[in-house]
Parts: C-alpha cells; structure tokens; sequence
C-alpha cells in the first residue's frame, strides 16, 4: 500500500477516536476567586498640552486586579496611568479599601498595588501564575465587578505572539484569545482549567489579549527586590536580510542562510553600545535567528528576538553570535533598561505635569508624544515635518548636546511681544549665544546675564530671533500671569 496513503488513513484514525473521547468537564473557579479577585475603582486627571500649568476634572474609571499576596493586588499598568487616588473593592466587603502604587512597569504592562491592611476585614488568597501553554485550550477569565458580582467568559487560547500594548513603545509577548464570549477587560483573570495562566490586558468583540504568566511571575520576582530595575529593552532596529545582492555584499557566506540586519543603533537600550550599524545578528543567546529577525520557540513556534532581550534583567549578559566586516564574531551584550523620560522625544510622561516656561508670554516646552498627539487622530501625517523628524528619527539618540527638544509652542499676546505673535512650533537653538540642549539650560540661560539689555532667542531652519528686553520682562510677567489665569510661569522636572 502507499505509504502516504496509510499515513493519512492512521491520523485520520486517530481524529476520529479523539473526537470520540468525552470533552474534558469544564472546571468553575468562581467561589474559589471570591477570595483573590478585587475590583478598582480609580481617580485619574491629566495636564493640558496646550495650557500645559492646567489640570483636566478629575474622572473615574473601573479596573480589575487579583491578590499575589495578602495585601498586595497585581493589575496591569495601563489601569494606573496618570491615576490620583486608587481604591480597591473585595467580595467580601461592601466599603472600599485604599491602594497605593509601590511598582508600575509600562513596557511590561503591569503593576503592583499595596492594598491598606488596617482597613480590611481579612487578608487577600494570593494565587499562583502557572506557566502553562496548551494551543486551543479553553480559557475561562473571571473578575469582579463594580457591583460586587463575580462572574466570567469564555474564549480559546489561538496562539502567542509579540504585540504593542496601548502604554509603551515596546512590543512584548502576549497570549491570543479567540471567540471570546464577552470583551476581556484590564486586570482580569484567565485560566486553563484550575491554572491561572495571565491577566487580559485588551480585548475586542472578538479577540482578547493576555499578559502571560511568565511575564508576571518575572515582573513579581523582581518587584521583591530591594530595586526594581526593569528588563532588558532593544536598542537598535533591525531590517530584513533576504536580497541575495545585499547578503553577498556583507559577504555573508551562502552556507549561512539566517540572521538579520543591523539597520540602526540607538543611543539607550541593549546592544547600543556593542552594536554598529551594519552587523548580522546571527543568534542571541544561542538562539538562531532567521532573516525576518525571529527564533523558534520551544513552545511558541516562531517569535521576534525581542522576546529573549525582554527575559533579562537589566544588568545581565547576553552572548550574540554576529557577522561584521566579512566574519563571524561572538560579543557580550549586556541588557540595558531604560526610561521613557530617557528619550530625545520622550514616549510617555504618566502621571506627570509636562515642563514648561512662559516668558514674556512666550510658551516654551519640553517636546513629547503626547505634545505632538495634539496635531489629533493620524497626528503622525499632521505633525510639521521638522517636529516629526526629531520624533521618527531621533527619539532614541539622545545626546549630550541635545538631551531635549525645546519648541516655542505659541505666544500669549502682550505688549513685550508685539510683531511676535503669529510665531508657534519652532525649536529653540540658543539664547544670547548659548545652546539650549535642555529646557534646563533654558532657565539657565534666561536667568544667567542680568546686565544683557535684551535677551535673544533664535531658533533652527532659520527662523526669525525674537528679541525680548529685560527691563519690562518682570512686570509683564506678572500682567500676563494675571491676565492669562497662569498660576506658575514654569515648571522644570530637577
């Protein structure tokens, strides 16, 4: 008989039988949970980018978070962002429970909250991540909701794969639920039968996404630390190695048909000391990388390099196999954590009031994303093109001289800026002959060189200098506090 012909008859056999056996019982978790879960409620403002020294009202919003500890609640981190007051609800106790912030990592996605002890009732039953991964398993996500009520939804475990949280600029490994019965909220719990296997950090209609149990039981290793100093973050970009031509001019030999290319090296993060722009990574860890830039996955099957670098803690080593210059080399990498206030263009400011200074009713302030959002929906297409290059370009390249972007937002009118009035987004280059390469250096700058009559500001792409006289500066100042309803005419971040 043919070979593949019996082959086919036995899986086909076997299906058959499979679908013959009884479906494993469904196991229901929900009074075991009353125990762990908890329900946030939390109180968030945010400062203004246009009027940056305003406050929006303060709202509320729900989250969901479970005990890893007796008074200790995980969530994820985008639950917490730009949170002033947090309190958390049990099942078995109607009044709400003050919580506070001990860790928030934003790339992982999570966060760990320290629950008020003198006002509960009992403590909290921790529950245990198991790190367990069955491709179309059942999962069951349970969570306790405002109204004190327990309850849960269905869904299928699809797959794993590296995806972009709605918090961070880094991509980071998250499970697939498919078909879910109900959208998963920030903070719920999904199991595996009676494993507890993540916390759902997004969710659709259809598609849910997860935080899996090794992320968290990494994140909770390290948050009992004496410090919690994050994990390893790329440092560079890298590009597709499939032109035949390209390989051949890096003189790649043909008998090594993977690793991928070194496009650009950034100034923070891992491999941005080790790295030049150029190499072939060929492996990392011992892990080979092909030239889309992914490694197989004992249990995943295919997923980006970028998962290895996130497994480290900040601090640890990390072998790659590269080829430079025409041959193969072996270099120490160390892994490299860095914060987003770190960056040229920073990616996010959580929680904090952005720096600013007014000055003759001239708006001074620190470039960001979220200063750039303000352009609205498909902002990227909006932003002024020489605003946009210095986010796209150089986020990651901070430099000695130029470890901020300060722009000229906009002027307030007065009578110290007649003729000034229509100037807005331009980068500030110097004051009185001193390059400005952060919006310290501009305080400095202003306050430095009392007896100058004029203070001369000039700015990149040759702009028009703004020439403002110290003599009435004071004194307008104070008109244009009062006038413009400004409590605080700057704030700078020592």
């Amino acid at each position: 008989m043919n070979i593949k012909l019996t082959v086919t008859m036995m899986i086909a056999v076997q299906l058959f039988l499979t679908a013959l056996l009884p479906a494993a019982e469904p196991v229901d978790l929900t009074e075991p949970m009353k125990q762990s879960l908890v329900y946030l409620e939390i109180s968030n403002s945010q400062y203004e980018q246009y009027q940056p020294w305003k406050q929006s009202p303060i709202s509320k919003d729900g989250g969901y978070g479970c005990a890893v500890g007796p008074y200790e609640v995980l969530t994820t981190a985008e639950n917490v962002i730009n949170a002033t007051f947090l309190q958390a609800r049990l099942y078995s106790q109607n009044e709400y429970i003050p919580a506070t912030i001990k860790i928030v990592d934003y790339e992982y996605n999570l966060c760990l909250l320290t629950l008020d002890k003198t006002t509960m009732s009992a403590p909290l039953k921790p529950l245990k991540f198991k790190e367990v991964f069955q491709k179309g398993q059942r999962l069951d996500t349970y969570w306790l909701s405002a109204g004190g009520h327990l309850t849960n939804a269905r869904s299928t475990l699809d797959r794993a794969e590296m995806f972009y949280s709605n918090v961070s600029f880094v991509k980071n490994l998250q499970y697939l639920a498919t078909n879910t019965s109900r959208p998963f909220g920030d903070g719920e719990v999904c199991c595996s039968g009676k494993d507890v296997i993540g916390m759902a950090c997004l969710g659709t209609e259809s598609d849910s996404w997860i935080i899996p149990s090794e992320t968290i039981n990494r994140f909770l290793t390290q948050s009992k630390e004496e410090t919690y100093d994050g994990f390893g973050l790329v440092g560079f970009k890298i590009y597709d190695l499939l032109d035949p031509t390209m390989r051949k001019y890096l003189k790649v030999p043909e008998s090594i048909d993977y690793g991928v290319y070194v496009n650009t090296v950034y100034h923070l993060g891992t491999g941005s000391k080790e790295l030049k722009s150029g190499d072939v990574i060929l492996s990392v860890d011992g892990h080979t990388i092909n030239p889309y830039g992914r490694y197989l996955h004992d249990q995943y099957d295919r997923l980006s390099f970028e998962n290895i670098i996130l497994q480290k803690s900040d601090g640890d080593k990390i072998p790659f196999e590269i080829w430079r210059e025409g041959k193969k080399e072996v270099i120490e990498v160390v892994a490299r954590n860095f914060k987003s206030e770190d960056m040229l263009v920073p990616y996010y400011l959580y929680g904090k009031q952005p720096e600013y200074v007014v000055i003759g009713g001239f708006i001074f302030q620190k470039m960001t994303r979220d200063y750039l959002r303000m352009w609205g929906e498909g902002w990227q297409g909006k932003v002024p093109p020489h605003l946009y290059h210095y986010y796209g370009d150089l986020a990651f390249k901070p430099e000695d001289d130029r470890r901020d972007v300060v722009v000229l937002n906009y002027v307030l009118p007065s009578e110290i800026n007649l003729g000034y009035q229509d100037l807005s987004r331009l980068v500030v280059s110097s004051i009185n002959d001193k390059k400005i390469s952060s919006i310290e250096e501009l305080i400095d700058a202003i306050s430095s060189d009392k007896d100058a009559e004029f203070l001369v500001i000039e700015f990149e792409m040759d702009s028009p200098k703004v020439i403002i006289p110290r003599l009435q500066l004071d004194i307008e100042n104070m008109k244009i506090a009062q006038l413009y309803g400004i409590p605080q005419m700057s704030n700078i971040e020592k």
